[in-house]
């Protein structure tokens, strides 16, 4: 599965076993937020329509209303697997150096250029919309900040990261994810081929040795 695929199909094989009625349900409802995600992320949640999100899954638009009643439901649906997405790829970090954690983490929120699109169309969207508020804002990135603070919490506890508060660091992170998010869409500064700009693995390197090492001389 390519790094645009969200979480959800694989979490669909890791439930428990389901009749076959539910786990057709449950597959086609995924199809669904795949194809939401796919056309939110390209031209935005205003410019979408229902038709045009059916098509994308290959389905009839009458069918799409048998598992979500509207654009805003589908577009939950996308921000709440987008969480879950992010925070299952936290929590299956591996490194064990503060360098690598750092650079890992950093790395794979920078190559995604879906996930950057998609978190500035939830950050615009959460403004108008209180139930993207309620869940994205409120729920989800507060979720990722927990995730990425119980990683600083075992580092500390390892003597890998100094004693520092782990749920500022938590939060030092997500914010430069996040403003780097922003900085692409304004500046196209990330490009995976590299092409005289940054790429993700450089950038998340880079990155990481300002964090580590500082500014200071």
């Amino acid at each position: 599965m390519s790094e645009n695929s969200f979480s959800l199909l694989n979490m669909v094989k890791s439930l428990p076993p389901l009749s076959r009625r539910e786990r057709r349900v449950a597959a086609r409802k995924a199809q669904i937020i795949e194809a939401a995600a796919e056309v939110f992320s390209r031209q935005g949640y205003e410019h979408t329509t229902t038709k045009q999100i059916a098509e994308t899954a290959d389905l009839a638009e009458g069918t799409l209303y048998n598992y979500f009643a509207n654009k805003r439901d589908l577009l939950i649906a996308v921000a709440q697997d987008f969480a879950q997405d992010v925070t299952n790829a936290l929590a299956q970090t591996k490194a064990t150096s503060m360098e690598a954690v750092m650079a890992e983490l950093l790395t794979a929120r920078f190559r995604s250029g879906r996930e950057r699109r998609l978190f500035m169309l939830f950050l615009h969207e959460s403004r108008f919309n209180p139930d993207v508020r309620q869940y994205y804002v409120e729920e989800a990135i507060y979720t990722i900040i927990t995730e990425t603070e119980k990683i600083f919490r075992q580092l500390i506890a390892d003597g890998v990261m100094r004693p520092v508060n782990p749920a500022v660091a938590a939060r030092t992170i997500s914010a430069t994810i996040m403003g780097y998010a922003a900085l692409y869409e304004f500046l196209q500064e990330i490009q995976p081929d590299g092409d005289g700009r940054f790429t993700p693995n450089q950038l998340g390197q880079e990155v990481t040795d300002n964090f580590i090492k500082g500014l200071q001389k």
